[in-house]
């Protein structure tokens, strides 16, 4: 569930991913100028995240990643 709060004069979400040792860990980005664009930016990362974290586009064949 994605959370979102007033920091200062800007806005945060936050959401829980799976814990490490029994401890709850967060992702969280804030910066946004209002609480809509923060939640629309959360659902984006909360679904990123569902879906297997980020992933980098290299240009490395697998032969060179071995190496």
């Amino acid at each position: 569930m994605i959370s979102v709060r007033k920091r200062g004069k800007v806005y945060q979400y936050r959401f829980e991913t799976a814990r490490v040792n029994g401890k709850r860990k967060y992702i969280s980005k804030s910066g946004f100028k209002t609480k809509n664009a923060a939640f629309i930016a959360g659902q984006k990362a909360y679904e990123e995240y569902q879906n297997g974290g980020c992933r980098i586009e290299a240009f490395m064949s697998y032969g060179d990643y071995l190496d």
